[in-house]
């Protein structure tokens, strides 16, 4: 059966649906209450506003699709994210284990069992705990584990008859049959609490054996209680207490830019801070943090992990009810999401959005990221080369008055504040911009002397670079590579194009021309105040006897600024600024005349 045919027989039923490309790989898995018009929303005349680019993309190799009917919504969320994290779809929101922190794992199933590190959650009904980041932090708990707790550390019991560590005193022996599966199992049961952070709960139990081992006059066993309570409360210590009811939450901050996402978890046990971890997106789809969100908990949840009544989220996932229903069924407890606005869960989740962000920070000016915008400008605006050297230039003035114009550098993707420039507008009278920003470019480029930019953009539209071309060729390079930059739909324009050129949204290469131009408008703007500052405090000394140009100038230099001479004092006029007392009065007097009036 042809695509088109499949896409118009499909139930109008909940399920999931898999796009596969020309040579059968898998490209996108997602859910649906109806797969009928869901699927069809695809082939529609639907606008994707934020996401276009990338779902046009996806939607042009699309060659097959299937099908997975299921009861409800749910258990199609299940069945997504399951087939999500298998066979990780090339344009889903992936949750990735690549970095492979450890994990302890703990077989409740085995009569006897041990604690063991893993690096990978395998679904074979084992508990596991962590991940531990650093692993340091796995490494002195399961110390501290194996000092308190007499806990097997061999392998396997079977065909053991003699327990070394038993006569050390640091295990029950179960290979020589020296204690119960019942007795061994009320240790794992303290292990497993403190294991999940619950450490009060733990000593509570032991200081129960202990009493009861005190009231039986059996003190050794009393003491080795006591020992172990003493072990554990100074461990507690060390952790940071982030509630004092001792609730168990996981708390997922998010920081988006463009189409990049960092999310950090934070582990909190028994009112404790006990781990945290982070995860990287790319590729991240208009829904924003919210799909992001909905994408990742059923996928982080879907292991052998351990549910907290509470999952905190700095953003509401989409299909909150949904997601909530499928990790309490998945619990076998209630389990609720929430965004927290006020109080110690608030200030945690700023901790972990704040961390997210500083990660996001990161990656986003790391070299590879860098190089990689860098290269979609290039293909995107079709340069000869990648543009390395970024120049860009604004004009800033006020109806034709004080006219500035700024020339600021980029080199491999970094402002190179050393080589700015500033230009003082000298032949062009009244507003207008296009003959200042032709002005500029042609002093910039008789200077031969200087490198030239492998890409030369403008702060403006079609007619700023109509000028910019004409400055290139009265220069002698008709070939620069120019562009231009319009503020209000963000839409760049190059020579020889009819239609402006549209980056994706959230795209790297677009935000490198939008850092680019930003900052040449900063730049002109600060020497723009900076030379209304110095008009106004000229003209504001003018009429007052015995100010000339030179005395003018010398306050300039001694004060800086308008405020700062208007606030001096007589005293300080005569000090500082060098004036006769007399002078330095009738200063004082106009100055503060003027800011009066």
């Amino acid at each position: 059966m042809k695509l088109h045919e499949k896409i118009q027989s499909l139930p109008d039923a909940p399920g999931v649906y898999l796009f596969t490309g020309a040579r059968g790989d898998l490209l996108y898995v997602g859910k649906a209450v109806s797969l009928r018009r869901r699927v069809q929303s695809y082939f529609s005349d639907r606008d994707f506003g934020y996401d276009a680019d990338r779902l046009g993309v996806m939607i042009a190799q699309i060659a097959d699709m299937e099908y997975l009917l299921t009861a409800n919504e749910l258990e199609a969320l299940v069945l997504e994210s399951n087939l999500i994290k298998e066979r990780r779809p090339r344009y889903n929101i992936v949750l990735r284990d690549d970095k492979h922190y450890p994990f302890i794992r703990l077989n409740t199933a085995d009569p006897f069992p041990a604690l063991q590190v893993v690096r990978r959650i395998r679904q074979d009904g084992a508990l596991h705990f962590g991940p531990y980041v650093p692993a340091g932090v796995m490494w002195n708990l399961l110390a501290l584990i194996h000092r308190t707790f007499p806990l097997r550390t061999c392998r396997s019991i079977a065909g053991r008859t003699r327990c070394l560590e038993y006569h050390l005193g640091r295990c029950l022996a179960p290979c020589e049959g020296l204690v119960t599966p019942r007795e061994y199992g009320e240790m794992v049961q303290e292990v497993r609490l403190l294991l999940e952070g619950k450490d009060r709960e733990v000593i509570r139990q032991i200081e129960h054996q202990m009493r009861q081992a005190a009231d039986q006059q059996e003190y050794e066993r009393a003491a080795r209680y006591r020992d172990q309570i003493d072990a554990l409360q100074r461990a507690a210590e060390g952790q940071r207490v982030i509630s004092t009811r001792g609730e168990d939450q996981d708390f997922f901050g998010v920081a988006q830019e463009g189409r990049e996402a960092q999310v950090q978890l934070l582990v909190v046990r028994g009112g404790k801070l006990i781990g945290r971890e982070r995860f990287s997106f790319d590729g991240v789809s208009a829904e924003g943090q919210g799909g992001l969100l909905a994408a990742l908990l059923p996928q982080y949840y879907l292991g052998a992990r351990e549910i907290p009544r509470t999952v905190l989220t700095s953003h509401p996932p989409s299909d909150r009810d949904l997601l909530a229903a499928m990790l309490s069924a998945r619990a076998g407890h209630p389990v609720t999401l929430r965004v927290p606005e006020r109080g110690s869960k608030a200030r945690l989740m700023e901790m972990a959005v704040g961390n997210a962000e500083a990660v996001l920070a990161q990656n986003l000016a790391s070299a590879s990221a860098r190089e990689r915008a860098m290269g979609e400008v290039q293909a995107a605006l079709n340069l000869p080369g990648l543009p390395r050297r970024i120049e860009c230039t604004d004009i800033s003035n006020i109806s034709g008055t004080l006219a500035v114009g700024s020339l600021i550098t980029f080199v491999d993707g970094q402002p190179r504040r050393a080589e700015y420039k500033r230009f003082r507008i000298r032949s062009v009278e009244g507003a207008d911009d296009y003959a200042m920003l032709r002005e500029v470019l042609r002093r910039r480029l008789a200077h031969v002397e200087w490198v030239l930019p492998d890409l030369l953009l403008i702060d403006g539209g079609r007619g700023q670079l109509t000028a910019g071309l004409l400055a290139a060729k009265e220069a002698g390079l008709p070939e620069l590579p120019l562009a231009s930059l319009a503020k209000e739909e963000e839409l760049v324009f190059r020579p020889g194009r009819l239609q402006p050129i549209r980056l994706p949204d959230g795209s790297r290469g677009k935000h490198l021309l939008q850092q680019v131009r930003d900052e040449t408008h900063r730049f002109a703007l600060a020497y723009h105040r900076t030379l209304r500052g110095k008009a106004g405090l000229r003209s504001a000394l003018d009429g007052v006897p015995g100010i000339g140009p030179r005395r003018k100038r010398q306050l300039l230099q001694r004060f800086g600024s308008l405020a700062r001479l208007r606030a001096a004092s007589v005293e300080d006029l005569t000090r500082v600024g060098g004036l006769p007392p007399q002078v330095a009065e009738a200063t004082h007097r106009m100055l503060n005349a003027n800011s009066e009036s």
